[in-house]
């Protein structure tokens, strides 16, 4: 994929997890360090990981949600969980944003792992 430098830079060495991703063709087509990290893949891994791999258990919710955000050409925030490499289904909470490159659509998505705020207790 091609982007400006200035993009590219921060998408990569932004220190939340970030992933570019074709909505209609379960892929992955993009991945910056921390994502790798979270999920517990390499980037080449990753990159070769379907979508709906990394989402099984909320993939329907997931579909209709890219859905929404392409129909309505802007950003919105959705609660799923991952499954990491190592086959655990981390809860996170993904801002997902269409836009077009090179004359097709593709999503971004920002994730925030909710995993801390699960195993905290009240009082804690």
């Amino acid at each position: 994929m091609h982007y400006d430098h200035g993009l590219g830079k921060l998408f990569e060495e932004s220190s939340d997890p970030a992933f570019i991703v074709d909505p209609f063709g379960d892929r992955i087509l993009a991945a910056n360090s921390a994502g790798c990290t979270l999920l517990g893949y390499t980037r080449e891994e990753l990159l070769a990981t379907p979508v709906s791999h990394i989402h099984p258990a909320d993939l329907p919710q997931l579909r209709e949600f890219f859905n929404g955000v392409l129909e309505l050409g802007q950003g919105s925030t959705i609660k799923l969980t991952c499954q990491t490499k190592w086959g655990t289904f981390l809860p996170v909470e993904m801002a997902l944003f269409a836009f077009g490159n090179d004359g097709q659509l593709h999503i971004l998505g920002l994730l925030h792992d909710r995993s801390e705020h699960r195993q905290r207790r009240p009082g804690d």
